[in-house]
């Protein structure tokens, strides 16, 4: 087996896989540099180098701390896709994820109305995601009007997701995601959280409250003036990373 020139792993059960191959190179005088993206939940000597959101508040000599969550979505990405698609914009889309169940329950409704509102009482587009358990959908189709559209699964058609990032005049989205916030707050559109009552870790407050500049409540509407900051450009101009990726090893020659 050739050794690669680099491991990278995301998870706490990849982590693991990665420290396994990584030492078997060792025993054979081998050095692979293993990156790992995420809190592994061990000892950061353990790995290379570390990409943890700055939420988790870690650092490091071999730590990288990057705002928000790694995604697709830069500025090239919205610059392919703007106009892929004309004549698609939509006035309002509102993103949901799995916020607990009592949201449903207590604020759904209120919150529609008040989006309704806003949109002239004009149709909305509402995504779900994956994580989004069945057993919701039915409330939430009973706010529904006949002229809105929906997505719940492939059922419903294409995914319009990554249409709404590109095409929406406004988005709003459950805070129970950071990184549907964070994809979210790469487009160039007033962003609204959702659920935000329902919040509860400190780490997931951190990140709302980092990037507070970017959302906009029910009564202010602001436009952004600049998208939220990339993760995968703060990595790769890191010094840390060009150290590694230009270290000896990174090619097998050491």
């Amino acid at each position: 087996m050739m050794p690669p020139d680099v491991i990278i792993t995301a998870g706490r059960i990849a982590a693991a896989v990665g420290k396994f191959v990584s030492q078997r190179f060792r025993y054979q005088g081998i050095k692979v540099n293993h990156i790992h993206i995420l809190n592994p939940r061990d000892s950061a000597s353990n790995y290379d180098l570390l990409l943890l959101p700055e939420h988790d508040q870690k650092s490091g000599s071999n730590i990288i701390s990057y705002s928000g969550s790694i995604h697709p979505f830069d500025s090239l990405w919205f610059n392919r896709n703007l106009g892929a698609q004309p004549g698609q914009d939509i006035q309002s889309a509102i993103v949901i994820g799995n916020p607990p169940k009592d949201y449903f329950k207590q604020q759904l409704a209120a919150d529609l109305k008040k989006i309704r509102r806003l949109n002239n009482n004009g149709s909305l587009m509402v995504c779900g995601s994956p994580r989004l358990p069945t057993y919701h959908l039915v409330p939430i189709k009973a706010l529904l009007r006949k002229d809105d559209c929906f997505w719940f699964g492939d059922e419903d058609g294409a995914n319009p997701y990554r249409r709404i990032l590109c095409h929406a005049q406004h988005i709003f989205v459950t805070a129970d995601s950071i990184n549907m916030m964070n994809e979210c707050a790469a487009s160039k559109v007033p962003v609204t959280l959702l659920a935000t009552s329902w919040i509860k870790s400190p780490k997931h407050k951190r990140f709302i409250h980092a990037l507070g500049h970017r959302w906009s409540d029910f009564e202010t509407i602001t436009k952004p003036v600049s998208r939220a900051p990339y993760a995968l450009s703060q990595i790769v101009n890191d010094v840390k990373f060009q150290k590694l990726l230009n270290s000896p090893n990174s090619s097998n020659s050491g």
